[in-house]
This record gives C-alpha cells, sequence and structure tokens, in this order.
C-alpha cells in the first residue's frame, strides 16, 4: 500500500516537473533556426549610372520596377539571418505596365535585428546577379546586383520572441540597389516564419 502511494507520488511529481522543464528546453533551443521569407516591392528608378551598351543594357526612360522575392535561410541567435534568395522583377514605365520587360534575381540575403523588443530597427545587405530579359540590342544582360536596406520588423507574436520557434513577423523595408548600370529605391513589405 504504501510502495503504491509512492510510485504515485513519484509519478505526479514527475508529470507536474516535466512542463517547466519542456519550456526550459525549448528556450535554450539550438541558436540556429530555419527561415522562409516572402516579400514584394516596388523599386522607383533614381538614376543612371554608364552609358548604353558598353557594359550591358541600361535602364532609362525613368523606369521602375515591381517585384517579388523568396528566401530560404538560416537564423541565427534569433537576431541575424543568412539565406539565398530568388526574385522577380517587371521593368515598367508607370502610365504603361503593360509595355515593361522582365528580369530575374538570384542573391544573399543578410540582415540584423539588433534589438531584442516587439519593434525592432534592421538592417541587411544583399549581393548576386540581376538578368535582364529585354527586346532590345543591349537586352538579356547578366549584371552585379549589390543593396544595403534599412527597416522596421514587428513580431505579431511576440509572447514567443524567446522561444525556439519565435520570428513569426512582418516587415517594411527601405534600401539602395545598384543594377544593369542604374539605381533604384526599394520599398518592400514581407513576411517571416
Amino acid at each position: 500500500m504504501i510502495m503504491k502511494r509512492l510510485k504515485s507520488i513519484i509519478l505526479i511529481a514527475a508529470f507536474l516537473m516535466a512542463g517547466p522543464l519542456k519550456a526550459q528546453f525549448t528556450q535554450t533551443g539550438s541558436i540556429f533556426e530555419y527561415m522562409f521569407k516572402g516579400e514584394i516591392g516596388y523599386m522607383p528608378f533614381v538614376s543612371n549610372l554608364g552609358n548604353e551598351g558598353e557594359y550591358g543594357y541600361y535602364i532609362n526612360d525613368l523606369r521602375h520596377m515591381v517585384n517579388a522575392n523568396v528566401i530560404n535561410g538560416v537564423n541565427i541567435k534569433q537576431d541575424f539571418f543568412v539565406g539565398v534568395g530568388l526574385g522577380y522583377g517587371y521593368v515598367a514605365v508607370p502610365s504603361d505596365f503593360s509595355n515593361g520587360w522582365h528580369s530575374a534575381m538570384a542573391f544573399i540575403d543578410f540582415d540584423y535585428r539588433p534589438l531584442d523588443v516587439e519593434w525592432s530597427p534592421m538592417v541587411g545587405a544583399r549581393v548576386g546577379a540581376h538578368y535582364m530579359m529585354a527586346d532590345t540590342p543591349y537586352g538579356n544582360t547578366l549584371q552585379p546586383y549589390a543593396e544595403i536596406s534599412t527597416g522596421l520588423n514587428w513580431f505579431f507574436r511576440y509572447e514567443y520572441r524567446n522561444m525556439e520557434r519565435n520570428y513569426l513577423s512582418v516587415f517594411v523595408e527601405l534600401a539602395f540597389a545598384y543594377t544593369q548600370q542604374s539605381t533604384f529605391i526599394p520599398i518592400r513589405v514581407g513576411f517571416r516564419f
């Protein structure tokens, strides 16, 4: 009878301790976590920095770009991200989006959120390649792509900020980008999970 009660007490104590132990394990989980980012944006044209035909195509006529990107990568210690992304863009005159050119991008993406708060500022950079598909003598060109960015990240499930899978968030970014001998100011919104 005493042994039965002792087994029951040990079983109940083990069950009650399992919850806190599981929570502690989750909080001190792996420092590396897989993360996916999806984003859409508008890239207003700023200026040209080269000559048409000298190093490939040169975007002119004040053309702007709309684009969508998907990025897969690793979150390190919840604040630093590195990943590989693919993007699709459409270059068009703002008043006539029916007459544009297509473009594709592949890049390495970095971002850092320095503060452990619900609304965290973020900084980032991208380097890669941009392929313009245009029906011109200088079209179908592959050029470098480089970008620096800043933004704001909102952890909309902030109560999980210090847990293992904490990075469900929405972000907005403003960047400065160079490609195809032209500069742009990308404005993006995205979701990370």
